[in-house]
């Protein structure tokens, strides 16, 4: 078989396993997270800086001496943005839009520049470039905006059609769609795909971060592509097929920094002057580089960002700390308000496996520094009290993985009973509906002379939102206020009175 052939088959084989891993469900996702996410490169080399782990560090270590050895091969096998490029490269030559590529100028300032910036927010705190251009998180968020809705709704046809036959087995479903995270995600789909359809792997080669890096190590890469210059007639044929826009046919020269490693000039070419071949040992050219001009500028570009990002004025934008006073509330097993907004990607892998859809796409929830980040939608879901998927599948450990039992204890939130809003207190009026759904005992009753009155004991709250989630008040009369920094509390007793004597004060129940 042609190598180009087991590229295309390899490459549509992951993306494959990518889109079951965001539209598969909870047991799905946590089976292929630890498979595939050790081997995307932000998300890697992520865990590795936050929470290292001995998986992430093998997969971010092979992904590097795969590159040393080979060259960006990465972007053609295992990236899911490249695949989706490709097949976008694909159904332009088969609607005609555009057969054939021609040789790019490298545009070497803009590709370090933004490099050098997104490494030196990074190191500030701020994920926001990265979090727009990283190419998993990219492809994560545009499986879970375009494809879940409609597997939605196929699945809520068919619930809907079960239930003219008596079948109430399922539940419905859907997709936690934000309109602002929406529109984001479609504006770089529209780019991603009018760059691909023009100009073939122009944004892996411009203004991902991932493929900059890499086509920076590349230049030292024990196997590189190369022409025979004696026996090239300039036929353009390799240019023409050249989707990555590297192939100089002019010089008779391939920018390895912007090669991907597709096999196509290596089908074209019919002389067979192209080689895949070991360079060590080979004396460099001394005529004009597009490389060695790539890492000159490249190197003076980054040293610029380094510099602007010591502005005191961009650090104090940039910088965490300066979220909102009442800061969204985080999922349990993400540490703290800082952790989260250092380690999350918006990749939405989390958003698409759980199971209430309480985790929701957000835009500027946590400010600049936390650019798409999601978040936990109080009082619209609840957090299911046995549930720790979200720490099982989050690539970057953003969320940490939790046992049940860590998680039942681990306080993201504290509830507050807004009792100028609450039924009970303003009409006299039972209700119940927080103490009946809470599951740690948090809220408790206070009997009145036959009035039921709900108490709060955060002693024992988790932060879960099942009480707002099933307050009937709107607006809501108890809420959960976030905490920057996650807490452990008491496991509540099982033989716990929900019921408590109206001479118990709040803070002196007897449990």
């Amino acid at each position: 078989m042609k190598p180009v052939k087991i590229r295309i088959a390899v490459s549509l084989f992951i993306f494959t396993l990518f889109l079951f891993l965001f539209c598969g469900g909870e047991k799905i996702s946590a089976f292929l997270s630890p498979a595939l996410l050790p081997f995307q490169f932000v998300p890697a080399f992520i865990r590795v800086l936050s929470n290292p782990t001995a998986v992430f560090v093998v997969g971010l270590s092979a992904l590097i001496l795969l590159t040393l050895i080979f060259g960006r091969v990465y972007c053609s096998f295992l990236c899911p943005l490249g695949t989706l490029q490709d097949i976008f490269i694909a159904l332009s030559r088969m609607m005609g839009f555009r057969k054939k590529h021609s040789f790019q100028k490298p545009r070497s300032l803009l590709r370090y520049s933004l490099l050098g910036i997104t490494v030196i927010t990074v190191a500030l705190g701020s994920m926001s470039l990265l979090n727009l251009f990283d190419p998993y998180s990219m492809t994560g968020r545009m499986i879970t905006q375009f494809v879940h809705p409609p597997l939605f709704f196929i699945y809520n046809s068919i619930i809907h059609l079960l239930k003219h036959f008596d079948i109430y087995l399922f539940a419905r479903d859907t997709a936690p769609l934000v309109l602002s995270t929406l529109a984001v995600t479609i504006a770089f789909f529209i780019l991603i795909l009018t760059m691909s359809l023009k100009y073939g792997r122009l944004y892996c080669n411009t203004l991902c971060p991932v493929g900059d890096l890499l086509g920076l190590i590349s230049h030292i890469s024990l196997y590189k592509w190369t022409i025979d210059k004696t026996g090239c007639s300039a036929c353009l044929r390799c240019e023409e097929v050249c989707k990555a826009g590297c192939m100089d046919t002019q010089n008779v020269v391939i920018d390895q920094s912007r090669c991907v490693g597709c096999f196509n000039c290596l089908n074209a070419c019919p002389q067979s002057l192209i080689r895949f071949s070991c360079s060590a040992g080979q004396n460099a050219a001394a005529s004009w580089s597009p490389a060695r001009r790539s890492v000159l500028i490249g190197s003076l570009a980054a040293a610029g960002s380094f510099l602007l990002a010591f502005n005191s004025g961009i650090r104090h934008l940039l910088h965490p700390a300066h979220t909102t006073i009442a800061p969204p509330i985080t999922p349990p097993g993400s540490v703290s308000l800082e952790h989260f907004t250092q380690s999350c990607t918006a990749c939405h892998l989390c958003v698409s496996t759980c199971p209430t859809r309480v985790i929701t796409p957000s835009l500027s929830s946590y400010g600049i520094s936390g650019f798409l980040q999601p978040k936990m939608n109080y009082p619209n879901s609840l957090c299911e009290y046995e549930c720790n998927v979200c720490g099982r599948v989050c690539p970057t450990g953003a969320i940490l993985p939790l046992s049940p039992e860590e998680k039942q204890v681990t306080q993201i939130g504290e509830v507050d009973l807004l009792k100028d809003k609450c039924v009970v207190y303003v009409k006299n009026e039972n209700c119940g509906a927080c103490v009946e759904v809470c599951p740690t005992h948090t809220i408790t009753f206070i009997d009145k002379g036959n009035i039921l009155y709900p108490e709060v004991d955060n002693r024992y709250c988790i932060g879960c939102g099942a009480c707002s989630h099933a307050c009937p008040t709107n607006p809501k009369s108890i809420i959960v206020r976030s905490n920057r920094v996650h807490k452990k509390v008491m496991k509540y007793a099982a033989d716990k009175p929900l019921i408590q004597p109206a001479n118990a004060a709040p803070d002196k129940f007897p449990f």
